[in-house]
Formats: C-alpha cells, sequence, structure tokens
C-alpha cells in the first residue's frame, strides 16, 4: 500500500492538514472503488444467472410445439427456431449431448453453462397418435440468446462509468466535508506560525469545539501577554525595592571611612544594619513569591502585636496636617509571615500617603480582615494605573496567602485597600 501512495502522490504522505486529507481521499477512493466492484459483479453475476433461468422457461415453452410438430413430420430432428432443436430419439442426437446422456425426465439439465460451447437439455417423453413411446428432447446453447456481445460492452461501460462518477463524487463530498471541518484547523495553525496580532479567529461556520479552542486559545493569550506585563513590573518593583538599601548602604560605607568619630561610625553603621535588614526582608518577600515556598505554610497562624508594625518609619513621610494610627484587634493571629505583612502594609502606607495631604491613615488589623484608610483624593481610575508596581506586590502576596484584595472609595472621601482572608483559597 505504501507504494501505491507514493506512486500516486509522489512522495511519502506527512501528518499536515493536506497529507490527511489526501490519505483520506485515497483510503476511500479504495473503499469506493473495492465496494463498487464488488456490487459490479455482484450483478453481473445475478444478470447471468437470470439469464438461465429465462433460457430455461424458454426452453420448456417449445415443449407443446415439438409435440405438435412430430405429429406432422415423423422425424427425429426437427429445428424449432434459430436456437432451440427437436431431437426425438437418443441415436439422432448430436454428439456433444450424446456424451451426457442420461438426463433427467422432465428437467433442464445444464452443461457447462458458463462456457460458450455450453448448453441445455430439457429431456420430457410422450406417446403418438399410435400409441408409441417417444422421448423428446429440447436442446439450445446457453450462449445463444443472450444479450450478446455489443450489449455486455454496454452494460459494463455504464457500469464502470457510474462507478467512476460515483468515485468521483465521493471525493468531491469528502474533500468539501474535511475542508469545512479542517480549514479553520488550517487557519489557525497558521495564525499561530505567524504570531499575528490581535486575537485569534475562525469562521462562524466552524464546529462549536473549534469555536471554544479558538475562545481558549485567546484567553490564553491575554493570559500570557498579562503575566508577561507582570513580570515585567514585578522585576522593576523588585529592582525599586533593592536599589534604595543598597545606595543606603554603600553611601554609609563611604561616609564611615571620612570620619573616625565613634558616634558617627554608631550611625553609620546603624544605618547599614537597618538598610541590609529591610533589605533582607525584601530578598526573602520576592524569593517567596517566586518560589511560591509561601503556600506550604500558609495554614500556620502567627500573632501580630503593635511593636511588630514600625509605623514610625512613616510617620517621617507624612504632611503636617496627616496623622496616622494603628489598631490590632485583641489576640490577633495571621497566617502570613510579618516580613509578608510589613511588605504588604509598606505598599498601602506609602500609597496612601501619597494621595493623602490632610486628615488620618488608619490602619486596622484583625485575624480575618486588614484595612488602610486615608482620607485623600480617593480613586480618580483605574486602581493599576494610579498604585502602579505596589499594588503588584500586594495582590500576589495576597493571592499566595488566600487574602482576597480590594480598593475602593469610601463614602467621607478617600481611599479603603481592604484584605478579606479566604481560607478555601489557600495553597
Amino acid at each position: 500500500m505504501k507504494w501505491l501512495r507514493r506512486a500516486l502522490f509522489g512522495k511519502p504522505l506527512g501528518n499536515s492538514i493536506e497529507d490527511v486529507k489526501s490519505r483520506l481521499i485515497f483510503v476511500f477512493s479504495v473503499i469506493a472503488l473495492s465496494s463498487s466492484s464488488l456490487v459490479f459483479f455482484a450483478f453481473s453475476l445475478h444478470l447471468i444467472f437470470n439469464e438461465d433461468a429465462q433460457i430455461e422457461h424458454h426452453l420448456i415453452s417449445f415443449e407443446t410445439i415439438a409435440k405438435d410438430h412430430y405429429s406432422l413430420v415423423k422425424d427425429d430432428f426437427y429445428q424449432l427456431g434459430p436456437y432451440v432443436s427437436a431431437y426425438y430419439s437418443e441415436t439422432a442426437l448430436a454428439d456433444n449431448i450424446k456424451q451426457e446422456l442420461p438426463y433427467l425426465e422432465g428437467q433442464v439439465t445444464r452443461v457447462r453453462s458458463f462456457e460458450e460451447n455450453g448448453f441445455m437439455v430439457y429431456h420430457v417423453s410422450f406417446h403418438d397418435a399410435s400409441g408409441k413411446h417417444i422421448p423428446l428432447y429440447l436442446t439450445v446453447n446457453s450462449r445463444a440468446i443472450d444479450f450478446g456481445d455489443d450489449n455486455w460492452d454496454i452494460l459494463m461501460l455504464i457500469s464502470f462509468a457510474l462507478m467512476a462518477f460515483l468515485i468521483a463524487f465521493l471525493r468531491f463530498s469528502l474533500r468539501r466535508v474535511f475542508d469545512g471541518l479542517m480549514s479553520p484547523v488550517s487557519e489557525l495553525s497558521e495564525q499561530l506560525t505567524t504570531h499575528q496580532e490581535g486575537d485569534f479567529h475562525v469562521p462562524e461556520r466552524s464546529i462549536d469545539e473549534i469555536q471554544q479552542l479558538t475562545a481558549h486559545l485567546n484567553s490564553y493569550k491575554q493570559m500570557k501577554e498579562r503575566l508577561a506585563k507582570q513580570e515585567m513590573m514585578f522585576a522593576k518593583y523588585a529592582s525599586h525595592e533593592l536599589k534604595t538599601p543598597i545606595s543606603v548602604v554603600l553611601g554609609a560605607a563611604n561616609l564611615q571611612a571620612m570620619k573616625d568619630d565613634a558616634d558617627f561610625q554608631a550611625k553609620q553603621r546603624e544605618r547599614i544594619l537597618i538598610a541590609a535588614t529591610n533589605m533582607q526582608a525584601t530578598v526573602e518577600v520576592l524569593l517567596s513569591i517566586v518560589k511560591q515556598e509561601n503556600v506550604s505554610g500558609a495554614h500556620e497562624l502567627r500573632a501580630v502585636r503593635p511593636q511588630d508594625i514600625p509605623l514610625d518609619k512613616y510617620r517621617a513621610k507624612l504632611g503636617k496636617d496627616v496623622q496616622i494610627s494603628l489598631a490590632i484587634a485583641p489576640d490577633c493571629q495571621i497566617n502570613m509571615p510579618l516580613a509578608v505583612l510589613n511588605m504588604i502594609l509598606k505598599n498601602l502606607l506609602n500609597n496612601a500617603i501619597r494621595f493623602t495631604q490632610q486628615g488620618r491613615i488608619e490602619v486596622v488589623i484583625k485575624s480575618q480582615c486588614i484595612k488602610v484608610i486615608d482620607s485623600g483624593c480617593g480613586l480618580t481610575g483605574k486602581p493599576e494605573t494610579e498604585h502602579g508596581l505596589g499594588l503588584l506586590i500586594v495582590r500576589r502576596l495576597c493571592d499566595s496567602y488566600g487574602w482576597h484584595f480590594s480598593l475602593a472609595d469610601t463614602p467621607t472621601g478617600g481611599c479603603c485597600a481592604k484584605l478579606t482572608y479566604n481560607q478555601c483559597h489557600v495553597g
């Protein structure tokens, strides 16, 4: 079969859509040709057997004519028609007929009916007017009154023409059906190969499964683009968070070399230690997000105390008309490490300070809810644009530990950043 396909198509077929279509059309053509051939030969055999049955009936119909003719001629042989002969004795039989004696009386005997020299014999007997027993042999050649060679040629040509038409129609229909099913897949493949801009699309006539596949591809493409954008923002955020403490460490180290005063040296060492500690906490949080290591300990509760939240470093950033307060519920426990909690609060407080010129900033921490409420200008557009990279880190941390993050305006003006614990989404 492989050599036949190679002879027909010129090269081995692969697994592309065109190759699969060619292979499918080839297989169905072979099936159609085989089934059509079987039908043709079965029909031909039926005609042959039916023709023999008609010849038998034709031969039997000459019985009365042969008996009446004998009463007039009294001869041992007579040609009753162009094809039918009547013999009235065994000695008068032709040699080829005589060789097959005896013949059963009252029925037609077929001799080599599928050969050119085949014949049929109908044997009966009767009594003439004087009461003499007379044997009667009616014979006819098996191929004497068939359709004839010309008729058979025409029949075969018509049959083969019909077979060829059916095969061509099947190929055409199959090609149309296959193109209708697979052309959307080809279009999707081309769109994927060319990396075209915009969403993937297929014709409306495509089957539902392909349309669903297209919708999922568009969803994955949008997700990929969104994740790529988030990863870029995340990298920028990490770079920003690490640049400041590194600059502090380098600056303090350079200042140490300029003065030998003990108090000055101690102050610079303190700056270096604080910056290094902050940088270590930032690195741990970032690595925890990237490696998803935090999820394994997301069910472990940790107590939160006022001294764990360093508000003093934010007070220096506040305007003179802005106050900041912290309220922690008694026996408060959350499932986030303190470094993660402080990272979240750092981003939320920095945004609150940025948009609050006067009034208050309140930090409320409970076991199931964390809020940062400010009296600033509120949301004026998309939160992602207003709060930039800090919002990304907050969302990533909240998702990792099973918290839902929301940002909304308050009824009295300002903004409320709210974290709500959802235990069923942890890990």
